[in-house]
């Protein structure tokens, strides 16, 4: 990240920013810069402790180099999390995202992933605006079909405009468009497709709280601990002198050579420092009267598991390895008149949610099956599918709030359509 803003960012000396200023310069007005930051330190060396904290490094198709051996160094130094660079605009899928992001999980560390936003060729707000809700859906469309759960941190990297080999701009006018307004409207539209957790990347320059002289009006995009701020400094970024400190998280060099493979010694790579913790993932608050529900996967057994209680969603993964946290599923009623029940399977070690009593009759009554009580309650706006497939053992039985992955899987997959099982949102 930050292709163009390490440019840019080459006007400015680190003397001329503080962790707490709250102007900044009027970038409608100014183009990136063609000259490098020559004096930003180039060989910056993970075994410094004067340096700000390594928790986060940020990957593209660049870093195809890299091995698990490089994820399991980079954890062992100390990084929590990795954020792969998964699109750009509505038809680039980074080829190598798949491989890094399961690579990073192995090693244990938290995945965020990015999209590059171009809204190229935007001339009015409302253009702009169109084009974050196409680039957003395309977004969320990768993200689904990679599998990444509705809690995982989506980030929108907002660098434009910049100039081609000719020195035009590509990208939006600055003058007529406003990233902050397109950015809630990239965010709203990723929310609808189930992922809630949008933070904002872009360069500290462009952020501020006045729409009048700043691209990135924090209060526009909920709060300046959404963004994510990008500075590489003249002079060496210090532990004791830290930056951007009123923001989510700083990305303070792109310059960052590990020291624990040779991978990672001879390639640098983009490290920022996460203030509040923003690249972890978060389930969302329930509106009053609600409860998460989420979903749980047995890699041994291939089994979901749908549950209200938070304590159950914690722990299962700490006892056992094989149980995954896969995020939300969907959010139900505290309670209703239409209950969800979930039975036992003893033998297989299969659940089974239902509200049909004929059926918990029935496999209680004939196939040893026992009761566990009501799961969660039926209400809300939007169909729960299930689906069924006697290839998948004991996970036969698959439960889903989303209609592109039912399709996928019926049509892709040789799971059958079982109908709606319940409502939820």
């Amino acid at each position: 990240m930050g292709h163009y803003i390490e440019q840019e960012q080459s006007q400015e000396a680190s003397t001329e920013s503080t962790s707490d200023s709250s102007t900044t310069p009027n970038i409608r007005a100014r183009s990136f810069a063609a000259v490098p930051a020559s004096n930003a330190p180039s060989d910056l060396k993970s075994d410094d402790n004067t340096l700000p904290r390594k928790d986060a490094v940020d990957i593209a198709s660049y870093q195809s180099w890299m091995t698990q051996a490089d994820f399991n160094s980079l954890k062992s130094s100390g990084v929590k999390s990795i954020i792969v660079k998964l699109t750009e605009g509505t038809n680039y899928t980074n080829p190598y995202a798949a491989n890094q992001i399961k690579m990073a999980q192995n090693a244990g560390l938290n995945v965020a992933v990015y999209h590059y936003a171009r809204l190229t060729g935007a001339n009015s707000q409302s253009a702009a605006n169109s084009l974050a809700i196409q680039e957003a859906a395309y977004f969320a469309k990768v993200a689904k079909s990679f599998g990444l759960s509705s809690n995982t941190v989506m980030i929108m990297d907002c660098e434009q405009p910049y100039r081609d080999g000719s020195g035009n701009i590509i990208g939006p006018n600055p003058v007529t468009v406003d990233w902050a307004t397109a950015g809630v409207q990239f965010s709203n539209q990723l929310k609808a497709q189930g992922y809630a957790n949008t933070i904002f990347y872009t360069s500290a320059s462009w952020i501020g709280t006045n729409t009048a002289t700043c691209q990135m009006n924090y209060n526009t995009l909920g709060g300046a601990k959404k963004l994510w701020a990008a500075q590489y400094l003249y002079g060496k970024p210090s532990s004791n002198a830290l930056k951007n400190t009123q923001y989510g998280a700083w990305q303070y060099t792109s310059q960052m050579y590990f020291q624990g493979t040779a991978n990672l010694k001879s390639h640098a790579v983009d490290t920022s420092i996460d203030y509040n913790n923003i690249f972890s993932p978060k389930d969302p608050v329930p509106p009053v009267g609600n409860k998460n529900i989420y979903r749980l996967y047995n890699t041994q057994n291939r089994e979901h598991l749908y549950t209200s209680d938070v304590n159950e969603k914690n722990q299962l993964p700490k006892i056992s390895k094989d149980w995954k946290y896969e995020g939300l599923a969907w959010q139900a009623p505290s309670s209703s008149n239409t209950p969800v029940y979930r039975v036992y399977n003893p033998q297989s070690g299969e659940h089974l949610y239902t509200r049909d009593n004929y059926e918990i009759s029935v496999l209680t009554s004939k196939y040893g099956w026992k009761k566990e009580g009501v799961a969660f309650y039926s209400g809300g706006s939007q169909p729960v599918y299930r689906l069924y497939n006697a290839a998948a053992g004991i996970g036969s039985h698959f439960i889903t709030l989303d209609s592109y992955e039912k399709t996928v899987l019926t049509t892709k997959q040789g799971w059958k359509y079982e109908g709606i099982a319940w409502y939820g949102n």
